[in-house]
């Protein structure tokens, strides 16, 4: 199943109203008769830069989109550790399926299931398809050819190793 990197960008935006401001509690020594006419306005306040990524498993991009919805979405209602609450604003999305290289065991695997889900297939077609898969699965892989390489020039090296010592052996023994 395709995988896709979704990147959602917004914006947060309240309405903030001072409340419970009050001049009238504590005051010096001496002052009297303090009145507090004090009226604040709303004020609306946006925040940009929000951002989230993730990569997700799914079928097509509209998938990808409909799952970033359900993460967040346009007029969401979230609160911050301060107690405010925000509304998501400005939503965007950025998708972009996820390229996975091709390899033997991919391919082996895509072209099974592609068989799996063929109906009407002549048998014997099937059946050769089937073969050459079982066959392909047989053949080493890279990285197991490189481990089979490195293991024998090591082997070399050791047998050199011992070809030396045993000439030098020879060299030094006496002859008869």
């Amino acid at each position: 199943m395709p995988k896709f990197n979704v990147s959602v960008s917004f914006s947060l935006r309240t309405l903030i109203e001072p409340d419970g401001v009050r001049f009238d509690r504590d005051y010096p020594e001496g002052v009297e008769d303090i009145e507090d006419g004090s009226y604040f306005r709303n004020s609306e306040v946006d925040a940009d830069g929000g951002n989230i990524t993730f990569t997700v498993e799914c079928e097509t991009e509209e998938d990808a989109e409909r799952i970033s919805e359900e993460i967040i979405y346009d007029q969401m209602e979230v609160e911050d550790d301060n107690g405010f609450t925000w509304q998501v604003d400005d939503r965007t999305v950025e998708i972009e399926k996820v390229e996975i290289p091709m390899d033997l065991d991919r391919a082996r695997s895509l072209i099974g299931s592609f068989l799996d889900g063929m109906e009407g297939m002549d048998e014997e077609y099937e059946e050769a398809f089937r073969f050459i898969l079982d066959l392909i699965g047989t053949v080493p892989t890279l990285a197991e050819r490189d481990a089979e390489i490195r293991r024998l020039k090591a082997e070399v090296e050791r047998l050199g190793g011992l070809l030396t010592a045993i000439q030098t052996a020879q060299s030094e023994a006496p002859t008869a």
